[in-house]
């Protein structure tokens, strides 16, 4: 039986920059090995056709889960394994899929420009089975890697820059620190009743900016390289920190003072993510609210990282302040589970209870899980 798929390309080099502007219904053509989840999760809400991609999709180095969402969303995926030509572009090209060959039309003709390679759920699996086997010697490096550079680090952490202190208000205040992690928007969705109610102080790091905007909601802060993030959020009010390479350059920096915006300029090491948590911690930030953050080997080799000294002293020196919330979307009740009103008044005290004398983190779970219970009902 024929396999058969007909659209238009557009090509990017840079996943997420791709994603901002590729019109749906449209075939991506990726530059992009192994997909990150992050990138499925904006392919799938750009209902994209398929993905085409330059790069091997999914290698079996580390285990991800990339590819397997986008099957699971019914988007093929190819790689290209063999080309006609050495070098062409399919950016704004009209395209056709024939089992394993793609066509593009070229002045009414349709020529066959390379040999694609289908990915199917059970190749995934196998990929996944070999990425266990190779998990050992890949933790082994990581994790030396990772304590190989917080030795390097570990001075730049012995002292809190006070004088770049970035932050205000923080002291003794709950802050959400918003990160563009897989399924992040879901994640922030389930608790932005909880946030909105306690009023919570907000930071974006990049384009995590562009994602609380869908859901009307402007940060307090937007940080990081500002590349990723879109000249409207720029605009929006927000307290801009362009966090820079510790030698001081900062091409984030330049196109905020381009647009004729106020920008803090902030050098420190890690990433934005670590920098945001850091410096909340420094600010004497009571509780630090993570979500989509990056908090594992397969997070960090998914953005092309071997090791990440800066985050494992973040989070040794701030972890006791910082609640996790990767992944609460997933407690959602199922729609056939409901409870039923007479439960309510027992469900109320139970909960009422715990929020006279347990932690922050606790009274937020609980809260959210009220909610959902009024909901059900």
């Amino acid at each position: 039986m024929k396999r058969f798929l007909r659209g238009v390309c557009y090509e990017g080099q840079v996943t997420k920059d791709l994603v901002k502007t590729i019109p749906q219904k449209s075939i991506a053509v990726l530059h992009h090995e192994d997909i990150d989840s992050t990138a499925a999760d904006a392919l799938v809400e750009k209902k994209v056709r398929a993905v085409i991609n330059i790069k091997r999709s999914m290698t079996g180095q580390y285990d991800h889960n990339g590819v397997l969402e986008l099957l699971e969303a019914q988007i093929p995926v190819y790689d290209i394994v063999q080309l006609s030509y050495f070098s062409f572009s399919l950016h704004l090209s009209k395209v056709k899929i024939i089992n394993d060959t793609l066509f593009v039309l070229d002045e009414d003709k349709w020529k066959a420009v390379a040999k694609l390679y289908r990915y199917t759920i059970k190749w995934v699996n196998e990929l996944k089975k070999i990425a266990y086997f190779r998990s050992t010697e890949k933790f082994e490096g990581f994790v030396n890697n990772s304590l190989s550079y917080a030795k390097k680090e570990l001075d730049d952490f012995l002292t809190e820059p006070i004088k770049d202190q970035p932050f205000e208000g923080f002291d003794g205040k709950e802050v959400v620190i918003v990160v563009r992690g897989a399924k992040y928007k879901k994640d922030f969705m389930m608790l932005l009743p909880q946030i909105k109610k306690r009023n919570l102080l907000i930071v974006a790091v990049d384009g995590a900016a562009d994602g609380l905007a869908e859901f009307g909601v402007i940060p307090n802060y937007i940080i990081g390289d500002m590349d990723s993030v879109s000249e409207k959020l720029l605009r929006s009010g927000a307290k801009l920190i362009a966090h820079c390479y510790p030698n001081g350059k900062s091409p984030g920096y330049e196109r905020v003072c381009h647009l004729g915006l106020n920008c803090k300029r902030l050098p420190f090491i890690g990433t934005s993510e670590d920098v945001a948590v850091i410096f909340s911690y420094w600010a004497n930030a009571k509780v630090i609210y993570l979500i989509g953050g990056h908090n594992s080997m397969n997070d960090f080799l998914e953005k092309g990282r071997n090791g990440m000294g800066a985050t494992l002293l973040t989070r040794m020196q701030a972890g006791h302040r910082i609640v996790d919330l990767k992944g609460i979307h997933r407690l959602k009740l199922n729609k056939q589970q409901k409870v039923t009103l007479p439960l309510y008044p027992l469900a109320g005290s139970i909960i009422a209870l715990f929020l006279v004398g347990s932690s922050t983190k606790v009274q937020l779970l609980f809260g959210i899980l009220w909610n959902w219970m009024k909901v059900g009902g």
